[in-house]
């Protein structure tokens, strides 16, 4: 599944810091995990937002004109539908193109783990790539075939040809990039969170379960992707944090608040007898205030 190579000139030299890039993997995992229909409407989404460019390579560099807030304005979502016909010349083209959505999964993952953002160029992550786009081509079969047994069967057997000619080939996998890869900041050092006062308001927090499972990390900045991810590091349902200062940073939610607070978790002062404090956004505080609007008698951090 080739993509053709345009140089990136002007792009800036350090985008991504090793957290960015840690957030990239996640998202990356993620959108690969979603079923072929979930994951079109999530590339429908970010084509929208003007990150698909065709014959375009940004080897780890922004795209131009994404209007996707960083990091998540790296990923390349070409692709080129079921190429490499020569290759797979015992699949009929009625099968080639029905299994264009799935196919469309498989670039991404290529072209985002692979060779482009490298996110991880193993042949363990290639054999989950591949893995992954069996699974949807046979879920396409089933949905397509669902009262056809015969041609639910050849269905996937045509799918096993296609997977198994992927497998041998590798695509385009170990093709060196025609650019070098962008390089990465040095991580950012953790903005320290001030202790709080006993006079600093507290307040319920709410929109915990917005994106189940219940939770929010804190960060160690106002910045959502710098967290640490350590289970129970955060907030849940129903606990209760005490706002120290305040800063601006990453838009969270609907309504764009860019407002986050350096808070303490009073509810569970501890986790794993470390401090459960960290900068929150103000999207998940119940202080009944309008997004980007400060509690009075809070400093600014």
């Amino acid at each position: 599944m080739a993509i053709a190579v345009v140089a990136s000139a002007g792009t800036p030299a350090l985008a991504y810091t090793q957290i960015d890039r840690n957030e990239q993997t996640r998202y990356a995992v993620e959108t690969m995990n979603l079923t072929y229909s979930g994951f079109l409407a999530r590339k429908d989404d970010f084509t929208r937002a003007g990150c698909r460019k065709d014959g375009y390579e940004n080897n780890g560099f922004p795209y131009p004109g994404c209007r996707k807030p960083s990091p998540y304005n790296a990923f390349n979502w070409s692709d080129d539908g079921c190429s490499g016909r020569e290759q797979i010349g015992f699949v009929s083209n009625v099968y080639r193109n029905l299994f264009n959505k799935p196919c469309q999964l498989h670039d991404f993952g290529y072209r985002n783990f692979g060779k482009g953002l490298t996110l991880s160029r193993t042949e363990e992550t290639r054999a989950w790539i591949d893995s992954r786009f069996r699974t949807e081509m046979y879920r396409l079969c089933e949905t397509n075939y669902a009262g056809n047994r015969l041609q639910r069967g050849a269905c996937k057997t045509n799918a096993d040809i296609v997977w198994a000619t992927v497998r041998n080939t590798g695509g385009n996998w170990d093709t060196p990039p025609e650019t070098p890869p962008a390089p990465l900041d040095p991580t950012p050092a953790p903005q320290p969170v001030p202790a709080p006062s006993p006079t600093h308001p507290t307040f319920t927090v709410m929109n915990t379960s917005e994106a189940p499972p219940d939770g929010v990390w804190f960060r160690r900045s106002p910045h959502t992707a710098d967290t640490d991810r350590v289970t129970g590091h955060g907030v849940y349902r129903g606990e209760r944090v005490q706002l120290t200062c305040y800063a601006w940073g990453d838009a969270v939610g609907a309504y764009g608040n860019r407002l986050w607070y350096a808070v303490t978790n009073v509810t569970r002062p501890t986790v794993a007898s470390a401090p459960n404090s960290g900068y929150l956004s103000a999207h998940y505080v119940d202080d009944g205030a309008a997004a980007n609007q400060t509690v009075t008698g809070v400093p600014a951090c």
